[in-house]
């Protein structure tokens, strides 16, 4: 009779194993579609949160080498369609999705990532316009950053050559597309800057898409052309193209073309405003020329120019009025320094050693006069109070004497009462053994001697029996 086989038992270990082999196989690739929640992304780099609808969610990892490749940063709350492949994380038996890719539903991702680092740099103050330079009036050297083979820079030498073919241009070939592009013109205008004449800087390129446009929203070379001392025109794409390096740049061109014309002005006209300001100066300088000779001409039919000799007696006049004036002057500060020192003498005088001694003399004695007045009554004064002194106290010492003689009898009292001599009167004694007074029995044996003190005298005692 055939047997029923016994059924398989797996361990936990290889049921998770199998369970992940089957889910891998099943979901090697998936795209879903959900809200982010409980994003996180600890010290590792690596990112963990939920994918959710109304009804389910899933746990998603998104490690640190496809996060960085990633242009979007994914956020809490942030519906997204992103691709990955399940598996079963085994330590916790849960399944999960490995994401690859991570794109905003309805929005493009580059769009998403665009409007995230504009919002970044605009906080930290980038755009900020009071920080923008104005380019040279007049630029001699023109470095621009862009690629040598594209339309862009043969269509700003041919303006700048239209323009004014005095000024040079120093390119510095870069890629504007793909990969490591934002770098290459980041680079570009950092070696710029270290070139002394260089006046400008254009940074640019020919229109295209928003992929296409993509290396001059990137966050390194914003932060480059930020840091540029030299001015900066950004001119990429077409006029209605804007990208973060238009909204960084000291000076934003719709096209590479405009931007040779915005830095570069035009020599022609450049000429013919110097010549007008040549012209107006030279018509200036003239007209001043003439009113100053028929200035001078005046000046040289007055009378004193026919006749010099008033301009001198006009002046020794006014030398005669000045002597007047300046010897009357000596004489009045003569007399003022006669008086000054007249009263210098009287005040020595004054003060000489002799009237010093006089006068500290006379106050001498009126001093010692004084003194043996208060002298006199303050002896008398002070008989006075000594007499009455020793009669209060001849009257009030007896009284005290007995106030003090009762508070010490009465204090010996008090002591008398207190002190152990008088219970020895009334009969008692006090037992001591090693100079210790015996208050038990148990602290001494038979044959120790004993000391008593009676109200007179003392006793040495044997003890005989407890």
């Amino acid at each position: 009779m055939p047997t029923l086989e016994e059924p398989k038992i797996f361990t936990v270990r290889e049921f998770t194993r199998d369970a992940k082999a089957i889910l891998e196989a099943a979901f090697d690739s998936v795209w879903i579609e959900g809200e982010i929640s409980n994003l996180r992304t600890p010290s590792s780099g690596h990112s963990y949160f939920v994918l959710k609808d109304n009804a389910a969610q899933v746990r998603c990892v998104l490690f640190k080498g496809y996060r960085s490749g990633m242009k979007y940063r994914p956020e809490d709350g942030d519906h997204v369609v992103l691709f990955g492949r399940a598996t079963v994380y085994e330590a916790r038996g849960e399944y999960q999705v490995i994401v690859e890719r991570v794109e905003p539903h309805g929005l493009g991702a580059l769009q998403k990532a665009f409007d995230q680092l504009k919002k970044k740099l605009s906080e930290e103050g980038l755009f900020d316009e009071a920080r923008k330079r104005p380019l040279p009036e007049f630029p001699w050297k023109v470095g621009i950053v862009t690629s040598p083979t594209g339309a862009a820079i043969r269509d700003m030498l041919n303006v700048i050559r239209r323009r004014n073919p005095k000024t040079s241009v120093l390119l510095y070939p870069a890629k504007v597309q793909g990969e490591g592009a934002a770098e290459e013109v980041a680079r570009g205008i950092q070696a710029l800057n270290q070139v002394p004449d260089v006046d400008v800087i254009i940074v640019g390129r020919g229109g295209g898409s928003l992929e296409d446009l993509w290396a001059f929203n990137e966050e390194v070379l914003a932060r480059a052309i930020f840091n540029s001392k030299l001015p900066v025109v950004s001119a990429v794409g077409h006029e209605v193209d804007f990208t973060i390096a238009d909204f960084v740049a000291d000076l934003r061109a719709p096209t590479p073309s405009a931007a040779a014309e915005l830095v570069v002005p035009e020599l022609s006209e450049m000429v013919a405003l110097l010549r007008s300001e040549t012209n107006q100066l030279i018509n200036v300088m003239r007209r001043q020329l003439e009113e100053r000779n028929v200035r001078l001409l005046q000046l040289s039919q007055r009378r004193r120019f026919r006749n010099p000799q008033e301009i001198f007696a006009f002046k020794a006049q006014k030398l005669d009025d000045l002597d007047r004036r300046l010897m009357r002057g000596l004489d009045q500060w003569a007399l003022f320094q006669r008086k000054r020192l007249e009263n210098a003498a009287r005040r020595l005088l004054l003060g000489s050693p002799l009237k010093m001694i006089e006068r500290m003399q006379e106050r001498l004695d009126s001093r010692r006069r004084q003194l043996t007045r208060c002298a006199s009554l303050l002896t008398q004064t002070g008989q006075e109070r000594l007499r009455n002194s020793a009669r209060r106290l001849e009257t009030r010492m007896p009284v005290l004497l007995e106030r003090r003689q009762e508070r010490f009898e009465g204090l010996a009292r008090r002591l008398n009462s207190l002190s152990p001599l008088a219970v020895l009167d009334r009969g008692y004694s006090i037992c001591s053994h090693e100079g210790k007074a015996l208050k038990d029995s148990e602290k001494v044996q038979a044959g120790d001697s004993v000391e008593i003190r009676l109200a007179q005298g003392q006793l040495k005692c044997k003890v005989e029996e407890k």
